[in-house]
């Protein structure tokens, strides 16, 4: 089997935790780009940002497997280093996709009334005259995540729901079904190896501590909770004028 993913520490937990034997054979791949990479894969399965259906609404969707979060741990965080200033402006950092780009546009509008312009930040380094939106690996660099706000924490609050940041996804039905099969209760695999995989990934203690203390609040196995976080946040993308009609997704 192979399998296209995002190169985050939530993804990485998701392979280290599956016996080496038993893992496919993965393609990393910035998260933005990863449907466009499936469409010339027609048997892979893929871990796509879950706003990406919108433009592929013909992929089929695992409703047993992906990745959701309801708490503090995220995959994005909000940094405003100047809390003093008024905020007009964020700057995007990381792996940056149609998510961060869609849904912090609503969380300024849902929870300040506020139109804020986002900017592509490419600098090597943090300016802590701005306001950042990261977006991956970057949040775990000299614990900064500590100074943010969790994305994945703001979202939910809207929706009432888990957020479903990543859902996996193919062309194929029966790759998709096998892929349940072969995968299906991995949230214990993680919880279960979670320190001597942390060990491997060469992070901070304080990360590690942190990511071990809010490991139940990421979701690797859906249950309704998650896929009714996924109707309500496409419910979410249509109030917005985002999308012009609600379409049925094809779970499998």
């Amino acid at each position: 089997m192979n399998l296209i993913i995002p190169n985050n520490i939530f993804t990485t937990l998701f392979l280290l935790s599956i016996d080496e034997k038993d893992r496919p054979d993965v393609k990393i791949k910035e998260s933005a780009l990863i449907a466009l990479e499936l469409e010339n894969n027609e048997g892979s399965v893929a871990l796509i940002p879950s706003l990406d259906l919108i433009d592929n609404r013909d992929l089929f969707v695992s409703t047993k497997l992906g990745l959701a979060f309801e708490g503090s741990l995220s995959n994005s965080y909000l940094y405003y280093f100047d809390e003093n200033s008024e905020v007009s402006n964020i700057q995007l950092r990381g792996d940056i996709s149609k998510n961060e780009v869609i849904l912090s546009k609503i969380i300024f509008k849902e929870r300040y009334n506020l139109a804020i312009e986002f900017s592509l930040d490419t600098n090597q380094e943090l300016d802590e005259k701005n306001n950042y939106l990261i977006t991956g690996s970057e949040n775990w660099n000299n614990n900064i995540y500590e100074r943010g706000i969790s994305f994945s924490e703001q979202i939910s609050d809207i929706l009432d729901f888990p957020y479903m940041n990543f859902l996996f996804v193919s062309k194929s039905e029966d790759s998709i079904k096998n892929f349940n099969n072969q995968f299906e209760n991995i949230s214990k695999s993680v919880i279960t190896k979670l320190g001597a995989n942390l060990s491997k990934i060469g992070l901070s203690q304080e990360v590690n501590n942190f990511i071990k203390r809010e490991i139940p609040s990421v979701y690797y196995d859906f249950t309704d909770a998650e896929l009714e976080g996924l109707k309500e946040l496409l419910q979410l993308a249509f109030y917005h004028q985002i999308i012009d009609n609600i379409f049925d997704v094809k779970f499998v």
